[in-house]
């Protein structure tokens, strides 16, 4: 069967999970993490009261316009973004939940830096472009269509993000940090597929060849040892690309097992590490980020495999987390919360494009 085909038939209209909405009423602070989902030798109160005190730095790390963001990331979509995703997996939608005026500012924000092109930026210079915020502002925004006070505006800004995203793929068929047809890299791409995705699953009309294209480009970065590097020109692989990599291809449902279970392979023997003795360095620019990449991927790919991972990320990231319930990163402690958060409530099950069916122990 041909990769349009598959793609065709993956993209097929699905029904928008409400998991979140249901279960809100029964949310305590900090939703549970689920016992089939995560076994580690870390207990589960361990893991819900280091993410109840991220939340609560996190929340009070919001600056005065919504955003999240300090130093050179002051005002940065990509950070708003990410924080707003981390509260959407704690079980808060803008509308309810316990975080939900927090996570109602973030979306706020992201609303109002949409511009009339379709791109949303805010000050992003730090992280080398926009594409990498309108990518995460995208997805975001994408997830709690639905859930805000005005939908009919958000579907506007939305399919607008859409087109921006569709009318800048190059050549090759990926994205790079500008938004025009210009280089392209494994890790702006795999982000712009999940943004796609995310619309999808919201009932927006996602280009089938666009999805294809894309998933045709990063296939081509898999080197012979499974591990993915950055772009088309020769290069070693490295963990955070691998993982984005490899989440972007499962979300789209595109891509031979074989190349997955390769990649995957990988990705085990070379294990993206926050530091098993000591706490995360604040000097490494990419651990958090891969870190998360690599839980949204073994999420998916569930069993063992899942088990196994979350066993040692754990226990790793609540050793680096600091007194104030923050966790450090090169470009701000509000991304670095938002990462940590992000990988610990994953088992929540409760951000739709992650969902999945839980397993029996």
């Amino acid at each position: 069967m041909s990769i349009a085909v598959r793609c065709a038939l993956l993209l097929q209209p699905t029904p928008r999970q409400l998991l979140i909405v249901a279960t809100l009423a029964v949310l305590p602070l900090v939703a549970p993490i689920a016992s089939t989902a995560a076994p580690t030798d870390t207990p589960r109160a361990a893991i819900q009261e280091s993410c109840q005190r991220g939340q609560a730095w996190l929340v009070a790390a919001q600056q005065a316009d919504g955003s999240w963001g300090s130093g050179a990331f002051r005002g940065s979509v990509a950070i708003t973004a990410t924080a707003t995703m981390a509260l959407v997996g704690s079980g808060s939608t803008p509308t309810a939940g316990p975080q939900s005026r927090a996570v109602m500012r973030g979306v706020e924000f992201l609303i109002e830096s949409a511009a009339p092109d379709g791109l949303i930026h805010g000050n992003e210079q730090a992280a080398h472009g926009v594409m990498y915020g309108h990518s995460f502002a995208t997805l975001v925004l994408a997830e709690v269509y639905g859930e805000t006070a005005d939908d009919k505006a958000l579907a506007t800004i939305l399919d607008r993000a859409r087109a921006l995203i569709e009318k800048t793929q190059n050549a090759e068929g990926g994205w790079r940090y500008q938004p025009e047809r210009g280089e392209a890299d494994g890790s702006v791409t795999a982000g712009m597929v999940v943004a796609l995705r995310g619309l999808h699953n919201s009932g927006f009309a996602v280009s089938q060849t666009t999805v294809e294209r894309a998933i045709v480009y990063l296939k081509q970065l898999q080197n012979d040892d499974g591990g993915f590097r950055y772009q088309s020109a020769a290069g070693a692989s490295a963990q955070p690309r691998t993982a984005a990599a490899l989440f972007a291809i499962q979300v789209a449902g595109v891509g031979s097992k074989e190349a997955i279970d390769r990649g995957f392979d990988w990705l085990k023997d070379h294990s993206v590490r926050l530091g098993l003795t000591s706490p995360l360095q604040a000097n490494d620019g990419y651990a958090l980020y891969g870190l998360s990449y690599a839980a949204a991927a073994f999420w998916q790919r569930g069993g063992s495999d899942w088990k196994e991972w979350y066993s040692q990320a754990a226990p790793t990231l609540l050793q680096a987390q600091k007194t104030d319930g923050s966790w450090l990163d090169p470009s701000c402690p509000e991304y670095g919360t938002a990462a940590a958060l992000y990988v610990l409530q994953m088992p929540n099950n409760l951000t739709p494009l992650f969902q999945r069916e839980l397993e029996s122990p």
